[in-house]
Formats: structure tokens, C-alpha cells, sequence
């Protein structure tokens, strides 16, 4: 569970104001709002990464926060991801069983500077899965997937 308590988050503008919310465990909450009203940053705020204004975020102990592929680095391959989360979160799923659900295994090995938007986005959707954290903050997750894998990430949610 996740839990915000009197919670005011302020960059250029007030993003809360006082906000009270409970994200219940196994639950798929959506977070919808115009571009630039601060999704993002609730989200850096939630997975303690920004200071809040006012208020406490109380954030379960196992919580998977990758804001974005922009986040990777090109000479890093998408193996070398896959094989720190496994190792970082301890995870039980077979790597390669990831590699072949998101049909990855043609280019996991290379240099993600080489990958497409929809190759890398892929990526951080199996570093999510391979966390298995009991929480994850998916910020605009479904960008650059086409609708085959869009469809692959929802079926697999349910």
C-alpha cells in the first residue's frame, strides 16, 4: 500500500495541495492529466526521489520506479539491465523466459543506442516484471510500443 497523508508538492505551480490518498494493494490505478501538470513529478515525489512541500508519503518497502528509457545508458546493453535487476531485486523469474515474452532476444545483447524507442521501452517493461516489486510507478509506460506489445503488457497485467 502506498499511502499519501496531507500531501502539497510544489515546483513552478502547485502540483497538491493537501492530498490524501490511498493506493491499495492489488490495485492498477491510472493517472490521467494534461501534459506538464506535474504527473512526473508525483511520481519522482512518491518514489522519494523529489522532496515534498508539506505532507508524508508513506512508499511500501518494495516499490520499482523507472522514470524513463531516456534513463538508460547507450553502452550498456539491455542484458546488462536485465541481469542488475535480477540481481539487485533477487528475483526468481528466468531471464530468458523475459527476453522471449518481449521477443527481445535478436537484440538484447547489443548496445542500446542501437535500439528503437519501442526496443528500449520494452526493456524497462521487463525490468519491471523481473523486480517482481509489489509496487511499481509506470510513468507513460506504453510509449512507443505498437499495438501488439501494448496488448502483450496489458494481457499480462491481467
Amino acid at each position: 500500500m502506498l499511502n499519501l497523508t496531507h500531501v502539497t508538492l510544489k515546483t513552478r505551480q502547485v502540483i497538491l495541495q493537501d492530498a490524501d490518498f490511498t493506493f491499495k494493494k492489488g490495485r492498477i490505478y491510472g493517472l490521467l492529466a494534461i501534459n506538464g501538470s506535474g504527473k512526473t513529478t508525483l511520481f519522482r515525489a512518491m518514489s522519494k526521489l523529489l522532496p515534498l512541500s508539506s505532507g508524508h508519503i508513506a512508499v511500501p518497502p518494495s516499490l520499482f520506479y523507472y522514470e524513463s528509457v531516456e534513463w538508460l545508458d547507450g553502452n550498456l546493453s539491455g542484458m546488462d539491465y536485465l541481469r542488475l535487476i535480477k540481481n539487485i531485486w533477487k528475483s526468481d523469474l528466468n531471464l530468458r523466459d523475459e527476453i522471449a515474452y518481449w521477443e527481445m532476444a535478436d537484440y538484447i545483447s547489443l548496445p542500446i543506442r542501437k535500439y528503437s524507442l519501442g526496443m528500449k521501452q520494452r526493456l524497462v517493461i521487463a525490468m519491471y516484471f523481473l523486480s517482481q516489486a509489489k509496487c511499481w510507478l509506470m510513468d507513460e509506460i506504453t510509449n512507443g510500443l505498437d499495438e501488439y506489445y501494448r496488448q502483450k503488457f496489458f494481457d499480462r497485467l491481467a
